[in-house]
């Protein structure tokens, strides 16, 4: 039962401070129009939307299963990895923009 009671505590946590990161990354985009920025925005405000859908699963509001791949759903799969594509390619995209002489 303690289990239980460690796995909500911790997707609470989770969602309060994405939820948290995902409302400063919206401020910062009306500030910027920098296409690096952008990135990582998105991929911050999809991870927010990956913590929320989590949150549905563990509490059985919704349940999306659908197709497997090495036996894990890929709508998960999916879920986990975009995020981190954007912010990958956003930090390349700063790095290439950076003038080292």
């Amino acid at each position: 039962m303690n289990a239980g009671y460690n796995s909500v505590a911790l997707l609470m946590t989770d969602l309060i401070f994405s939820g948290g990161l995902a409302f400063v990354a919206i401020m910062l985009w009306s500030l910027t129009r920098e296409p690096a920025w952008m990135l990582l925005i998105i991929g911050v405000i999809l991870r927010f939307g990956e913590v929320v859908f989590q949150t549905l699963d563990h509490f059985g509001i919704i349940s999306l299963t659908g197709i497997h791949i090495a036996g894990l759903p890929l709508f998960w799969l999916v879920l986990r990895g975009v995020p981190s594509i954007f912010m990958i390619t956003g930090f390349i995209v700063m790095i290439r923009g950076l003038r080292i002489p």
